[in-house]
């Protein structure tokens, strides 16, 4: 089942209050704002990732909602990234509402993802991970109460400082940075995140994406520093390694760091590509993993230099007032046996007591959330906003398979396809169709029926090709 939400643009909607703020804008002007807002919780607040209570206790740096927002002829639209493990449905639609009353811009023409930093509070999810990590309490509950306000502040600064502007975009390379987290063994299984030089491993389980895409505004007058940059990678940030401070991971220290070197007036943004089988561990060599903040900055300034070697190929695009297209898909729950849900909830039964390791819990979780909700539709979102017949920006739901990104991108009519996860909501993980049979933590995971990731594929493809070359 597919529900489509197409916006068309309203020339009469110019009469909100952007006007006040335009009165020097020329008719056709393609016009850029950036701005970020902090997020960073009190101490107290829970912490999401690693499948156990954690509170924050201070932050190593600080976490932001980082905003874009473009505008031309009076249509506007607004690219917002959090240094937060996910979305909600619930949050997101509430960060939506309050843009569009107090900034608007229709919820249509919102994109709202997340870095997926594991150093970061939760967010109430309406899952048996709101007993786990606690966010139920009264600081999990003020801190989730306050996000879309801080949100929608991002998008009205950035829409405040609308300035005249160009764009660029290119892809460059990140090799040798990020690898894939599932392999394969020897005797054919599928082994989780193996250690260094595991005798068991034969080879990685599937690719990576090497391509970092880079897009960035530059003000049309003189300016010491670029308006914005947009960065798009796929891999997870875990670099930290857990622990009880907030901290953005290598996300936050790329966009520090690219701002640094370009001028502290631009904001960088990072959206996360499809890394749910991705990470940072090359478990083909013996060189030591490494976590903390070093090891963030060292990331951060990696994916940096390769945006600064790759700036000179920066190719300007044609650009145009935005357009979106956005699609709910309806998805297959997965179905368990008795015996699977006897199982879950002797394991969840055993936590308090027993130390069982991340994939018996993730297992438990996703079979007894998918009981407890099997008369919900799992509907996943998808997104395609575009200002610019050359470049194209989609988002998707959950913790996307690489391959499902890459095939996106391989098919994709825009020269250049940047896929933002874990956006306007998130339905946990999506494997490809060959993941499945395989298993593993990613797949014991996963809430939705093989085939959902290809689903979203041909949907995001669909939305792509309606919109390149002028459709609304």
């Amino acid at each position: 089942m597919i529900v489509r939400r197409t916006f068309l643009p309203l020339l009469a909607a110019a009469s909100v209050s952007w006007a006040a703020f335009s009165s020097e804008a020329q008719a056709g002007e393609f016009r850029v704002g950036a701005a970020q807002v902090d997020i960073t919780p009190k101490e107290g607040a829970p912490l999401a990732g690693y499948y156990q209570f954690r509170a924050a206790k201070g932050a190593l740096d600080p976490i932001y909602s980082r905003a874009v927002v473009v505008e031309q002829d009076g249509e506007l639209a607004a690219f917002v990234v959090l240094d937060l493990i996910s979305t909600t449905r619930a949050m997101v639609d509430s960060s939506r509402k309050l843009i569009a009353e107090q900034h608007g811009i229709p919820s249509e023409r919102v994109m709202i993802s997340a870095t997926h930093t594991h150093t970061g509070p939760q967010l109430i999810r309406g899952s048996m991970m709101d007993d786990l990590t606690k966010v139920n309490t009264p600081p999990g509950q003020e801190y989730n109460g306050g996000l879309p306000a801080l949100v929608s502040q991002s998008v009205g600064e950035a829409k405040t400082k609308l300035a005249a502007a160009k764009a660029s975009a290119t892809v460059g390379k990140a090799e040798g940075i990020s690898f894939n987290r599932r392999a394969i063994g020897k005797d054919g299984s599928l082994i989780w995140q193996p250690g260094k030089l595991d005798p068991r491993v034969l080879k990685p389980a599937g690719p990576i994406d090497p391509d970092l895409g880079l897009l960035v505004f530059e003000a049309k007058e003189s300016r010491p520093a670029p308006l914005a940059a947009y960065v798009n990678f796929a891999m997870h940030p875990t670099s930290i390694g857990g622990g009880t401070r907030i901290s953005a991971d290598y996300p936050g220290a790329l966009c520090r760091i690219l701002s640094e070197r370009r001028g502290k007036e631009m904001i960088t943004i990072f959206a996360n590509g499809c890394c749910g089988n991705i990470n940072h561990n090359n478990y083909m060599t013996d060189t030591p993993r490494q976590s903390g903040v070093a090891e963030a900055n060292r990331l951060g300034s990696v994916l940096a230099d390769v945006a600064e070697k790759s700036w000179p190929d920066l190719k300007a695009l044609t650009l145009r007032a935005p357009r979106s297209k956005s699609v709910r898909v309806v998805l297959p729950r997965r179905s368990f046996t008795e015996e699977q849900i006897a199982k879950a909830r002797d394991v969840v039964a055993r936590m308090a007591t027993e130390k069982l390791g991340t994939v018996p819990m993730a297992e438990a979780f996703c079979t007894l959330d998918t009981v407890n909700l099997k008369d919900k539709p799992l509907e996943a979102e998808v997104q395609v906003i575009t200002f610019s017949d050359e470049l194209a920006i989609v988002s998707l739901p959950g913790e996307i398979f690489v391959e499902l990104g890459l095939a996106i991108k391989a098919a994709s009519p825009y020269k250049h396809t940047f896929i933002a996860e874990l956006a306007n909501g998130s339905i946990g993980y999506i494997p490809n169709r060959e993941a499945y049979p395989q298993g593993n933590y990613e797949v014991v995971s996963a809430r939705c029926e093989v085939g959902s990731g290809e689903k979203l594929v041909e949907t995001a493809l669909s939305l792509l090709k309606e919109l390149h070359g002028g459709g609304s």
